[in-house]
């Protein structure tokens, strides 16, 4: 249902969004299922000056596919009042760009940057370069839910594990032997607390309304990272850092017949509370900046801007043993063109989908197709990412040289079964 489903209740997933729900149980339930994605992602650029032989331009089309299960039991303690429990993968994301045209950085050759003397490639001042990003949360959520007449009220308490990978590896032009300047980061197992409240209410038979508020989660992602030296040998260090996944409102209203249910949501996630920027902290200075000075903070301006997302959709029941659903969401992307690059991709903004429900006795079976439309966004000229492969090393280069752009669309596909007990 295009993701509106805050004012309806009666799902597991009830412990994600509004626990308020549990407070209108009538029968114990499990559920499990998960979400299939599979994104196309696209980055084109050009790096372009004065001198021809130093231009270069990618364009890479990746193909990743991400799983996110869940499941979960819920149940009555009582009349007008039930509990459940759940675990389920909130978000996360990331990319892998191989094999990136790039020229190393000063215009320096392979021997001047190990201070060797290769033949024949040594003299190359061209580079590859490759970026690999994972990130995953997932959330364990406990919660109770109680009724008094038309209003319920409800509260989960959430335990929230993430993990994060990055590496950025520098390459000869033939791909056999890391060059200064690539790294590689794993974060610890991080852990956080966090919770949510809810409400739903009412108005008359046939229409209900809700709302709920999940809040912030701080993740500690302390860990360890491998730096390339001028020398080409490791370097180790620990990483002090940590990413606030921010909290969310969300409200909806919700009108339902004897066969149909309709629900309308308006979510808004404040994405600059924790992604306006990201910083590793080494123990030492071990990092280059794109000016030659040695650094020990990696800092990734990432610029988010707040997003409101609008959902409505649809359930028709056919018969006792069938639906079928549509629904449409529509949320601006949350990135700015300061923002772009691949390690964090542009995101889709119009979905569409559809999906069916079958009923068989105690089992329910549930199955559904999202299709998020192509969305397209241009890097800034003065963005991090631009800057790091800008030269500003050689005699008279222009700073801002690289133009970019990546754009993105994902098909995904749900697929759920329940049991009541």
């Amino acid at each position: 249902m295009g993701g509106a489903f805050q004012a309806i209740g009666g799902s597991v997933m009830d412990l994600e969004s509004n626990p308020s729900h549990l407070g209108r149980l009538t029968a114990s339930k499990w559920e499990l299922g998960t979400a299939l994605h599979f994104p196309k992602i696209v980055y084109e650029d050009e790096f372009y000056g004065s001198d021809p032989s130093r231009s270069y331009n990618n364009n890479i089309t990746e193909t990743p596919k991400a799983v996110l299960p869940y499941m979960g039991f819920i149940a009555p303690l009582k009349q007008n009042l039930g509990i459940g429990f759940a675990v389920y993968s909130q978000g996360g994301g990331g990319g892998n760009f191989e094999n990136l045209q790039r020229l190393s950085q000063g215009g320096k050759t392979i021997n001047e940057i190990l201070h060797t003397d290769i033949p024949v490639i040594g003299t190359e001042k061209r580079i590859q370069e490759s970026i690999m990003c994972r990130f995953m949360t997932v959330k364990l959520t406990s919660g109770i839910g109680a009724r008094f007449g038309n209003l319920s009220v409800g509260a989960g308490i959430d335990l929230v594990y993430a993990f994060m990978k990055l590496q950025k590896t520098n390459l000869d032009p033939t791909g056999s032997f890391r060059l200064p300047e690539s790294f590689d980061y794993k974060s610890d197992s991080a852990y956080s607390y966090g919770g949510k409240i809810g409400m739903s209410y009412e108005l008359t038979e046939k229409i209900r309304f809700a709302y709920s508020y999940t809040t912030a989660n701080k993740l500690p992602l302390d860990g360890n990272i491998q730096v390339i030296s001028g020398g080409g040998f490791p370097d180790q260090s620990r990483v002090s850092r940590f990413m606030i996944w921010p909290d969310r409102h969300i409200a909806g209203i919700s009108y339902r017949t004897s066969s149909w249910i309709l629900d309308f949501d308006i979510k808004y996630v404040p994405w600059s509370h924790g992604f306006t920027s990201s910083k590793f902290i080494l123990e030492h200075p071990m990092l280059t900046t794109p000016l030659g000075t040695q650094t020990n903070v990696l800092q990734m301006n990432l610029r988010w801007r707040d997003q409101w997302i609008y959902s409505i959709g649809g359930e028709y029941s056919w018969s006792d043993s069938f639906r079928t659903r549509i629904g449409y969401s529509y949320g601006r992307t949350p990135l700015t063109p300061q923002s772009v690059s691949p390690i964090l991709g542009t995101t889709t903004e119009h979905h569409l989908s559809a999906g069916i429900g079958y009923y068989l006795g105690q089992y329910a079976f549930h199955a559904a197709l999202e299709y998020g439309f192509p969305k397209s966004l241009k890097g800034a000229k003065n963005s991090d990412w631009a800057l790091s492969h800008s030269d500003f090393l050689i005699k008279g280069s222009e700073p801002y040289r690289l133009d970019f752009k990546k754009s993105t669309s994902v098909i995904s596909l749900y697929i759920g079964i329940e049991k009541q007990i």
